[in-house]
This record gives structure tokens, sequence and C-alpha cells, in this order.
């Protein structure tokens, strides 16, 4: 998958481009049938099957620090859309001058005249153009007048409620895996390199490995039974999320500290990907770091027991 993000590196494709347009924050099973109806129309009419992104996305442009929290970052929206068979994926630099720019250069000059778009995907939902005006029926409109053709794709209904990004934050704040998993289609989860910490859970007797959580606001908070996968395999662990009050007092930036159980490999500089199966409790703030660590180790009970009791699969 080629991504592009300076729109001069891009110098066309022999027969144009299939894309589908959004956030695709989560990458959802409503997410999912839009690229599915894109990579159809793609083999249909020979094009290259591009997903054009947004860096930040709208709502945190005009939001900034009032914008909800981000379900997936750059790096695993791209890996999920790789997954999904897109080939190229245009992300593009969400500025003052993109949020001003009209309808018709939306569609004629950036879509058709630079990409070399000739089908759009969206959802119903989508808006477009200089203050998100412009709709579906706009862009068909405008789309037609140059041979470019245009569908909406209705959203995905679970237990009668559409499923949105929106209900997935809810779900993961909510502690709610099982449901978050059933509208995903897997189980939540994020990955990333191993940093270098202070050594604060090895000294505890739990040591972990570090990954920073690089988002305003993180969609989990507390401490979870997970699956890890790494270059050694997929393991057992437990993970905390969050600003580890007890021990690093005024922090403020949430990080991933996963302990990986039996495991005593080097993965510093190494990717990673956690995946999220079960709440264990919400991150605390205990009175010592005794209490902290008898805690841990009821914790590190539960989740092994957890996962050893039940046929965690879906990856």
């Amino acid at each position: 998958m080629r991504l592009i993000r300076c729109l001069s590196d891009f110098k066309g494709t022999p027969n144009g481009v299939a894309i589908a347009i959004g956030n695709f924050d989560g990458f959802h099973k409503g997410h999912q049938a839009v690229i599915e109806c894109m990579k159809e129309k793609a083999e249909r009419m020979n094009l290259v099957p591009a997903v054009m992104i947004f860096e930040p996305q709208p709502l945190e442009y005009f939001s900034k620090d009032k914008s909800p929290a981000r379900i997936s970052s750059l790096r695993d929206k791209l890996l999920a859309l790789k997954s999904a068979g897109v080939q190229l994926v245009f992300c593009m630099k969400f500025n003052a001058d993109f949020a001003a720019m009209s309808a018709h250069d939306y569609v004629i000059e950036l879509l058709g005249k630079k990409l070399g778009v000739k089908s759009v995907t969206v959802g119903t939902l989508f808006n477009f153009g200089q203050g998100g005006k412009s709709t579906i029926d706009d862009l068909k409109k405008i789309g037609a007048s140059i041979g470019m053709e245009a569908s909406a794709i209705d959203g995905v209904d679970l237990n009668g409620e559409r499923i949105s990004s929106t209900k997935i934050r809810e779900y993961l704040f909510k502690g709610q895996l099982d449901q978050a998993k059933e509208a995903l289609g897997r189980y939540y989860s994020m990955s990333g390199i191993v940093v270098h910490g202070n050594r604060i859970g090895r000294n505890l007797g739990f040591p972990t490995a570090n990954m920073n959580v690089n988002r305003r606001i993180s969609p989990l908070k507390g401490v979870y039974a997970v699956k890890v996968s790494t270059r050694f395999g997929l393991k057992d662990g437990m993970a905390n999320v969050g600003v580890r009050p007890t021990v690093v007092p005024n922090q403020t930036k949430a990080i991933l500290e996963v302990n990986i159980f039996d495991f005593d490999k080097d993965l510093y500089g190494q990717s990673i990907r956690v995946f999220f199966i079960k709440k264990i409790r919400d991150e605390m703030k205990f009175d010592d770091i005794e209490i902290l660590k008898e805690q841990l180790k009821k914790d590190k009970t539960f989740a092994q027991e957890f996962l050893l009791n039940h046929n965690v699969n879906e990856f």
C-alpha cells in the first residue's frame, strides 16, 4: 500500500482511481462496508482502490480541545486499510485552506484533475466543501459533469442501532469490550513501538513493555486482560492505560504499560500490538506502593484465569 501525504508526489495511475472518503476512525463494520463497495467498483472499472483520510480529522481541527477521543492512531488506521486491500491512501492535511475549498473545487479540481478519481464511495452522512454544506447529492451532481460516479453506502446496524465511531467510543469508555468487538469485527487493539520507561513496573515485580498513547484523549483508561502480538508470538498479559497516579503524581499524558506473563525477551524499539480482551478495573490511586503491589497480584490472577478459561480468537 502506498501512502501519499504530499499531492506533488502523486503522478497518477494508468486508468484512474476508485476512492472511498472518510475518517475511518476505528475502521468498524460500517467503514468496512464502504471499503468493500469501493473495491468492487475498482475491480469492475479496472481502477486502483484508494482511500482519502484527513490529518487532523476535521472535528479535531475545528474543535481542538473539545474533540472526542480518537479510536485509531494514524498507524493503526493505515494498517487496517492495508489489511482490507486498499492500495493507495491519500492522507490530506486538514487546514484552513482545505476547509474553505468549495464543493466544485473539491470534486472537479482535487478529485477529478489531481487524483484522477472515476468513482467515489462514501457513507450516507458524508458532507464536504466549505462549511460542510454539500452532501452526497451535490457530489453526484458535480461528479456527473465530468463522468465521475458517486454512491453512498447505508450504515450497518447492530442490535437495531447504527454502528458508529461515537458508539464505539462509548463502549470503550464504559469497558464494554465485547460490544466494541461486535461493532469492530475484531478485538479493539493499539499498536506501536516499545519505548524505554522508568522501570517502575520492574521495581514492583511486574516488568512492563511501554508504549506511548499518541492521542490527546485515550479511548481507554484502566487495567485490562490482554493478548500481545510480538515477534515471539501471541502472549497473555495485563495492561494499564492511564497516568499512573500512585507512582507518577501529576502526570497528564496517558501511557500504555503491558506486563506480559512468563516473558523475559527484550522488546525495546520493536513493534507490538495489544488486544484488549476484558476490563479488570478502573485506574486507581493507592495509598502506598505495597497496596498497589497486592492489587497487581490480584489483577494478574484475574487476567490469567480469564484468558485461560475463555476462547480468545479473531485477531
